[in-house]
């Protein structure tokens, strides 16, 4: 989704518009993860590649408090991470306390244990649940560790039912990963998605790839998608049309970006052993570097964290020299694009085209004098995707 955010257009991601701005909130959201368990091995998954020296673990009660005590920072709090969050059995509790908190709340699942979850989902403190899928059934099953695409459409579309008549506000969501070899099921999924009565579809990119197999999966080559994808994208756009569903397509380039989906100005992501930090893709459960795979080969990328909960409150945290200073280039960035914006004059006039010339070239220069971190180098959504 593009969008103009404080005057400038950037790239947000999925559950941006879901919730009503709250002022006076610091962040737009708040990604919790709860466990890095998970009920599957994906094959399109870091957890894959990274088995034998994945942390597994669960986000413990004393971290939560602390995490609880500052959830008025967040406009929506985001329960997942790189597990599967209906394994955790404090999550209706965790859930029902962040809608208190005048947080919106949302769910990333693989759909597995989504029928054992359903009566408490309905409960009414969950606004979003996102169903994440890899294709039509056979594909499904192969890159999903033998996942049961007819099951998790049942149960999802069940969810969407039960909540419609029950005249919640709750979406039911269906997330799209794509890939070289299982988007020509996209056009099916769709259909699906359609039939089972989600309320939308939205494609997203293999965007964390730790290894060159996931490398080789990605639909996109450097900056450009292969001319395949585009037409399959193309022909999803008219199929949602026809079936009554809304589709969100993900990126069609890539291009450097003022701040990635997940800006860290207004984004945040806790770990489940309470480490705080940009984003998912800095903070694995592991006690390593990151692999990161792009064109240039391997590059081992170490992560971000502002802080640990605990040892300081999340207030604290996000306050904090160590958070300011990754997230000072982003804000630089962000206003000298706004600075730009701010200088077009519509005006047929040489004085107005010198004025625009001028402001460019201080947006260059901006742009140049605060790069992205190191952190974010080589990643896909540093270029858009």
């Amino acid at each position: 989704m593009i969008r103009l955010q404080d005057g400038v257009k950037v790239r947000l991601p999925f559950f941006t518009g879901l919730f009503h701005r709250r002022k006076g909130r610091l962040l737009r959201a708040l990604q919790v993860e709860v466990t890095s368990r998970c009920t599957r091995s994906c094959a399109l998954c870091p957890r894959h590649d990274l088995a034998h020296d994945w942390r597994d673990g669960d986000l413990q009660e004393d971290v939560w408090r602390v995490i609880e005590s500052d959830l008025k920072l967040a406009e929506h709090v985001h329960l997942q991470g790189w597990g599967e969050p209906l394994l955790h059995p404090m999550l209706p509790v965790w859930a029902a306390r962040a809608r208190e908190a005048g947080c919106t709340v949302g769910i990333t699942t693989n759909g597995d244990l989504l029928d054992m979850a359903m009566d408490w989902i309905l409960e009414g403190n969950i606004d979003l649940v996102t169903v994440s899928v890899a294709g039509a059934n056979e594909m499904h099953k192969s890159l999903r560790g033998g996942s049961n695409l007819d099951k998790v459409l049942g149960a999802a579309g069940d969810l969407a039912d039960r909540s419609r008549k029950r005249h919640l506000r709750m979406k039911v969501k269906m997330s799209f990963l794509l890939t070289r070899v299982n988007a020509p099921d996209l056009l099916e999924v769709i259909e699906s998605a359609s039939r089972a009565g989600l309320d939308e579809v939205f494609v997203t990119h293999l965007d964390c790839r730790t290894s060159e197999f996931l490398y080789d999966q990605s639909a996109f080559n450097g900056d450009h998608l292969l001319p395949e994808i585009v037409d399959v994208l193309k022909a999803a756009a008219l199929i949602a049309r026809r079936a009554g569903i809304r589709f969100r397509g993900p990126a069609l380039w890539g291009e450097e970006v003022l701040a990635c989906a997940l800006n860290p100005l207004h984004f945040t992501f806790i770990s489940w052993d309470g480490r705080v930090g940009p984003c998912v893709n800095l903070l694995f459960p592991l006690d390593d570097s990151i692999p990161r795979w792009s064109e240039k080969g391997e590059i081992r990328i170490e992560p971000v964290v502002y802080g640990r909960l605990g040892r300081s409150t999340l207030a604290a945290i996000l306050s904090s020299k160590v958070r300011e200073r990754f997230v000072f280039p982003f804000r630089e960035r962000l206003a000298a694009e706004k600075r730009f914006v701010s200088a077009v004059d519509f005006e047929p006039s040489m004085r107005a085209l010198e004025a625009l010339e001028q402001a460019e070239e201080k947006r260059e220069k901006a742009l140049h004098d605060h790069p992205l971190p190191d952190s974010c180098s080589e990643c896909p959504k540093a270029r858009g995707w």
